[in-house]
């Protein structure tokens, strides 16, 4: 009817506005943005500093970087989950 065509030229088609998807390197660089993230980066930077600066004799190679090394395995992680769960997302609109 004539008020169909009336909202129609008024408010536009009722559509979703599409927005271009997000590359790689954005979602990747979203995934750091968190203030939590950044606190855990921030502490596996801290912890890797400290362990190459202190001289334990007990402490050899490999085993004297796990807890940096298991920090920046969690970000890695968290990292490609939310990547996947926002690529999900946005594959799930079109």
């Amino acid at each position: 009817g004539s008020r169909g065509s009336e909202k129609l030229a008024k408010y536009g088609p009722n559509e979703l506005e599409l927005e271009e998807k997000k590359s790689l390197l954005e979602l990747i660089r979203e995934q750091f943005e968190d203030i939590l993230v950044r606190i855990l980066l921030l502490a596996a930077v801290v912890s890797f500093v400290l362990t190459f600066v202190e001289e334990d004799p007990e402490a050899e190679g490999f085993t004297a970087y796990v807890e940096p090394f298991v920090i920046l395995l969690i970000l890695v992680i968290n990292a490609l989950v939310g990547i996947w769960q926002e690529s999900n997302a946005e594959n799930a609109l079109d």
